[in-house]
């Protein structure tokens, strides 16, 4: 299957996934276990249907300086979570969001590839977080694609 036909399939399924707040829990809880204690974290704001960063963000501001994107253009700002402020650092974590997900963490995202960008352009430990759900069968990739480090869902965590 090709990205634009895995969209919208794994946009629905996303939508409809049962238990979502004990599965994001799991997510979160996994997710503080492997992060260890980054200074700079750079953190999607989820929208319906993607696995909620509220409480994620939360954590990590009790000791990190948190950014959130900003979409200018063709680019990806950090722009400082709850205050003014952008930063060109590259930060220690980078949590991604996805629609899908194959077993050799490359991720179908909503085609801007905005995220993809970004990641060539900043040295991160880059880990997404999605419901098991999630994952599809391996796609074709672009040379412009990166996987990502780490995806985390309830049950697991994969790495490279």
């Amino acid at each position: 299957m090709e990205k634009s036909e895995i969209r919208p399939l794994y946009k629905a399924i996303r939508r409809n996934v049962s238990e979502r707040e004990e599965k994001e829990r799991a997510i979160s809880d996994k997710l503080a276990a492997v992060a260890g204690s980054p200074k700079t974290v750079f953190c999607y704001e989820s929208i319906v249907g993607e696995v909620s960063t509220a409480d994620i963000i939360a954590y990590f501001e009790e000791f990190a300086e948190v950014y959130v994107p900003e979409v200018s253009g063709k680019d990806m700002l950090m722009r400082a979570h709850g205050k003014e402020g952008y930063t060109n650092k590259s930060p220690e974590l980078t949590i991604v969001p996805l629609i899908a997900f194959d077993e050799d963490l490359y991720r179908v995202g909503f085609g801007g590839g905005y995220y993809d960008r970004f990641l060539a352009n900043h040295p991160t430990n880059a880990i997404g977080i999605a419901f098991d759900e999630q994952q599809c069968e391996p796609f074709p990739t672009e040379a412009t694609d990166i996987p990502l480090d780490m995806i985390i869902t309830p049950t697991r965590i994969l790495k490279k």
